[in-house]
C-alpha cells in the first residue's frame, strides 16, 4: 500500500504517528511524509528563509530513517488557509502519493494550521482522482477509497481514539525521528516551556495504557460516505 501522512509543520508527524509509519515500513509498504508548511516562522531570532532550510533538512533526515519520501509544498508557516490555491497544492500533493491510507490532523486540533490542513485533506480527497480538473501540475491518481485517519491531538485534548497501534517495538525509531528536529526542540523548551521528547513519551505511554500495551498511538477513522473500508488497515 501507499501510506500518506500529512502534517502542517515539521515534527507534527513524528509526535503523532511516526511509530505507526515505522510499523508500516517494517511491513514493506511505500511511505510518504508530507509537511505542508516549511515551519519557517517558528523562531523569534532565526530568519524565516534560513529556518525553512534547516527544517527541510531535519524533515528529510527524519523521513530517511524509515525510508519515506518527503513531500514539501513549502507553504508559509502560520498562513495555511482553505482557499483555492492551497487546495490545488493539496490535490497535487495527494496525487504524488496515490494513497491507499491517509493520516492527517484532527479537525478540532489546537492550531489553525492543523485545522486547515485537515480541511484541505477532506476537501481534496475526491479531486485527486478527477482527470479533467484544470491547472493541476500532476495527473490524477487512482480514484480509490482510501480511509482517512485523524492523528491524536497534542495532549490528547478532546480526542477519543477509536483505533490504536502498538508502537512499543518501534519506540526507539520514533525517538530518533523526533530527535532530528533540533531546531524545534530548543525553541519549544524556551518559548512554550515544553519538552517535546517528554511530551511524546508521555502521550505514547498514556495511549498505551488504554490499548493494553507499553506504548501506542491513537487514531480516529473519518466516517463519511465513500471514504471507508470494511477491513482494518492499520498495522
Amino acid at each position: 500500500m501507499n501510506i500518506l501522512a500529512i502534517g502542517a509543520h515539521p515534527d507534527d508527524l513524528e509526535l503523532t504517528c511516526a511509530g505507526t509509519l515505522a510499523r508500516y515500513a517494517e511491513q514493506g509498504h511505500t511511505l510518504f511524509m508530507a509537511v505542508f508548511t516549511s515551519g519557517n516562522m517558528g523562531d523569534l531570532t532565526v530568519p524565516p528563509d534560513e529556518l525553512g532550510r534547516v527544517r527541510h533538512a531535519e524533515a528529510e533526515a527524519s523521513a530517511a530513517i524509515i525510508g519515506a519520501r518527503l513531500l514539501w509544498p513549502g507553504v508559509t508557516d502560520e498562513l495555511v488557509f482553505p482557499n483555492e490555491a492551497q487546495r490545488r497544492l493539496m490535490i497535487d500533493l495527494m496525487r504524488q502519493a496515490d494513497p491507499d491510507v491517509i493520516f492527517t490532523h484532527s479537525p478540532n486540533d489546537y492550531h489553525p494550521d492543523h485545522r486547515y490542513v485537515s480541511q484541505l485533506v477532506f476537501d481534496s480527497y475526491f479531486q485527486k482522482g478527477l482527470p479533467h480538473l484544470p491547472d493541476q501540475r500532476h495527473p490524477a491518481c487512482r480514484f480509490a477509497q482510501a480511509p482517512i485517519y485523524y492523528v491524536d491531538n497534542i495532549g490528547g485534548i478532546e480526542f477519543a481514539p477509536t483505533e490504536y497501534v502498538d508502537v512499543t517495538a518501534v519506540m526507539e525509531t520514533k525517538r530518533r525521528m523526533l530527535a532530528c528536529h533540533q531546531s524545534q526542540i530548543q525553541p519549544m523548551r524556551e518559548l512554550a516551556h515544553t519538552e517535546l521528547m517528554e511530551l511524546m513519551e508521555i502521550q505514547s505511554r498514556f495511549r498505551g495504557l488504554a490499548a493494553g500495551c507499553r506504548f501506542a498511538e491513537g487514531f480516529r477513522k473519518l466516517e463519511a460516505s465513500q471514504r471507508g473500508l470494511t477491513r482494518r488497515v492499520l498495522p
